[in-house]
């Protein structure tokens, strides 16, 4: 038998760590690549609103010491433009509606008021990164606006302001934060291998804890158990392996108790034919002793033959097979008549018997079924019963369920003894020393018939009281 390999359970775990922590780490480098971006764009429109803002602030201090035309160029604007400068880092320059410069400076030539770009400033502001002036070594943003000057005349002139900045410090803020997401990914990467090695340790033993065990199933061990704490990952597994074990193993132990029951209730009577019937050949037994040990034989065949027809029922049930064939039954009779077939027995105990006196029902069932149900739970109600105790019936329908309760009085079940009583070949302790013939198997054929009849079979007792069967069947049962 091939068993379970504590290795390949190692390598399922790790594989299983790896793709999680691969996932991970790639979930981390996703995230921190959008986070950058989002960052990077929110630090530049930072930067892009403050030079937009400073060119505002310029264009309004020229307003206020603009005239005439004849002011542009002038001295005084040229000092508040050179004082931006100065006090923004930005290299600033003015034009005029054509395109000129008016205030050229140390930054040599520049293409920046481009036919492209005027065209684009008469519908909105201009603010880009590239390249602008002769002698630019990095990359640059450039805001250009367009802006109208009014003179003492009410004359109003056209002119644009331009200011670049380097930008580099948007290119250094993304590379920074590109440095930071490598080494928090680097610690990341680092953490989770430390916590890979330990979990894949963790989960390993837990695998080799089921495999273990596993293994004990397969070579008929069903008493072990999978044994991990709470906490584990794998404790769900366990459990579940622990109940189906319990399972096995109480369906092994019924199939052991079954065949010794079965071994037991066939060697007796066997025991008996073989004993007699030698008996009567070799001349132990007189001729005139004949007749009676005959007749025992003959009881013991009909036993044997009881058994196995029970047994063969039972089968049939339990595989589905059995059919019932649906009639409407008269309950009442059929109790009655059931009852008869015990008079002998209820009379030499001095039994009461009550219930039958005004009893009435009728419902749709197989006929010959119920008059094994019947037959089994009043043989049962008349083994147990105390002397000159009372065996009573009650018939009554209530939500379309009709019911049908048989109780004694008498020793009663113990609480222990109620879930086993429906077992196949179960027999209490008060039963196997007052019971000598009966197989065991009365009840639990009897609980067959019923849920074939889509209905339930309740037990109570109360020890040392009474024990009662109560029957319930549907009473809208059909053939389909």
């Amino acid at each position: 038998m091939k068993l379970f390999n504590p290795q390949k359970n190692s390598a399922i775990s790790q594989s299983y760590l790896k793709l999680s922590g691969g996932l991970l780490l790639f979930g981390l480098l996703l995230t921190g690549v959008i986070m950058i971006c989002s960052a990077v764009v929110s630090y530049r429109e930072t930067i892009e609103t403050a030079i937009r803002q400073n060119c505002d602030a310029l264009v309004s201090n020229i307003k206020e010491v603009y005239h005439s035309p004849a002011d542009m160029p002038s001295t005084q604007i040229l000092r508040l433009v050179r004082t931006a400068e100065m006090e923004y880092n930005y290299t600033m320059f003015v034009y005029d509606e054509t395109g000129k410069e008016l205030y050229p400076g140390n930054s040599g030539e520049n293409n920046i008021l481009t036919p492209a770009v005027r065209s684009y400033l008469s519908r909105d502001d201009f603010i880009q990164i590239g390249y602008y002036t002769s002698d630019a070594q990095e990359a640059q943003i450039c805001c250009a606006i367009r802006f109208y000057l009014e003179a003492e005349n009410s004359d109003v002139s056209q002119y644009y302001l331009a200011a670049v900045s380097n930008a580099g410090m948007v290119q250094e803020y993304s590379m920074m934060l590109t440095r930071n997401l490598i080494l928090c990914l680097l610690v990341v990467t680092l953490i989770f291998m430390f916590l890979f090695h330990l979990g894949a340790d963790r989960l390993d033993h837990q695998l080799d804890e089921i495999t273990k065990t596993a293994n004990q199933y397969a070579e008929g061990e069903f008493s072990a158990r999978v044994d991990l704490p709470e906490q584990a990952n794998l404790y769900s597994l366990g459990c579940t392996l622990n109940r189906m074990a319990e399972f096995i193993e109480q369906n092994e132990t019924t199939r052991r108790n079954f065949v010794a029951n079965v071994s037991h209730e066939l060697r007796t009577p066997m025991t008996t034919i073989a004993g007699f019937a030698d008996g009567i050949l070799d001349g132990t037994i007189p001729p005139a002793q004949h007749k009676k040990y005959l007749k025992i034989i003959t009881e013991e065949i009909h036993r044997l033959k009881t058994l196995v027809q029970s047994m063969l029922n039972l089968t049939k049930f339990e595989a589905g097979e059995m059919q019932i064939r649906l009639s409407e039954v008269n309950i009442a009779e059929l109790l009655i008549r059931t009852v008869l077939m015990f008079e002998k027995r209820i009379t030499d105990k001095h039994v009461d018997v009550e219930g039958l006196e005004d009893a009435a029902m009728k419902l749709r069932a197989d006929e010959d079924l119920m008059s094994q149900v019947l037959y089994n739970l009043i043989e049962n109600a008349v083994k147990f019963v105390n002397q000159g105790g009372v065996i009573s019936f009650q018939l009554y329908t209530e939500d379309k369920t009709a019911h049908i309760c048989i109780k004694n009085t008498g020793e009663g079940l113990a609480d222990d003894e109620l879930p086993r009583i429906f077992d196949r070949f179960y027999k209490t302790d008060t039963s196997r020393s007052e019971d000598k013939t009966g197989l065991g198997l009365g009840l639990s054929i009897s609980r067959k018939i019923v849920h074939l009849h889509q209905g339930h079979i309740i037990v109570k007792s109360v020890k040392g009281e009474y024990t009662s069967f109560e029957v319930q069947i549907p009473t809208n049962l059909s053939n389909e």
